[in-house]
């Protein structure tokens, strides 16, 4: 078994652009909106980090045991359960560390740095953590790397060996998908954060679980497991629909005070 150098190159490339992207459209808001509050961006990271792999991974721990092989089960809570720790997170933050700091760019830039942060840890560091592992495995070679990590567990071994399997088929196609779907999930976080934003601002209250239901519906169909063409056009639609709503919301409910930064 060996990585093949489109599959080496892919990640390498791709995970690179995992980070460069998300963080260069973050300085490039931050640079064209100068009177935007910077650490907006890293309060949104703050929201990832704390809601969905501190708070949202110790429910699955204690959910998917129960939930079990119940299809209909786990597609309504893996459908909700993202939607309800982040949007909660925003809602939190926006009412406590950014009560004096609540505008539109504010809110856009915490949705580019929730989002983003997801598609440099998702894509970014996993990408380029493959890479290193299959420069490892070219070097070494398959058997002496699983022998290695598996430190004679042959369970272990067997997960290794399928995992590499997996690993070593990726291609340039797969990564550019992967990428895709990482700008689009970072533009609905966008929209995601002025919703709940809003719901907060101008006290439209029915705003927040709008926004949690809105992220359940955008995440169904990969709770389904249907097939990644269709997640595809359905996340492009459906995220199309949500950039409209939110420009439709921003303009139906304008910002309330003007704060200065």
């Amino acid at each position: 078994m060996e990585f093949t150098t489109e599959a080496l190159a892919t990640y390498g490339i791709f995970g690179a652009l995992g980070i460069i992207i998300p963080l260069g459209a973050m300085i490039v808001f931050c640079v064209k909106y100068k009177d935007a509050w910077k650490l907006s961006a890293v309060v949104g990271m703050g929201v990832f980090v704390v809601f969905a792999l501190i708070l949202e991974q110790l429910l699955h721990s204690i959910m998917l045991p129960v939930i079990g092989t119940n299809v209909i089960f786990y597609v309504i809570y893996g459908s909700l359960a993202a939607g309800v720790f982040e949007e909660t997170g925003r809602f939190v933050a926006f009412r406590t560390i950014m009560k004096k700091r609540l505008t539109t760019k504010n809110a856009i830039l915490g949705g580019l740095g929730h989002g983003g942060f997801e598609a440099a840890f998702l894509l970014g560091v996993n990408f380029i953590s493959y890479l290193a592992i299959g420069l490892s495995v070219n070097s070494m070679g398959a058997e002496k790397f699983i022998e290695i990590s598996a430190q004679g567990n042959p369970n272990i071994a067997a997960q290794l060996s399928l995992q590499l399997e997996t690993l070593s088929g990726m291609t340039f196609a797969l990564g550019a998908a992967a990428l895709f779907e990482r700008i689009i999930a970072m533009t609905a976080h966008v929209c995601f954060a002025v919703i709940v934003y809003k719901s907060v601002d101008r006290r439209k209250i029915l705003l927040f679980p709008a926004a949690i239901l809105l992220h359940a519906l955008l995440d169904a169909p990969a709770a389904m497991a249907l097939p990644l063409a269709v997640i595809y056009i359905y996340m492009v639609i459906f995220t199309a629909a949500l950039v409209v709503f939110s420009i439709f919301i921003c303009k139906k409910f304008p910002e309330k005070t003007e704060r200065a930064e």
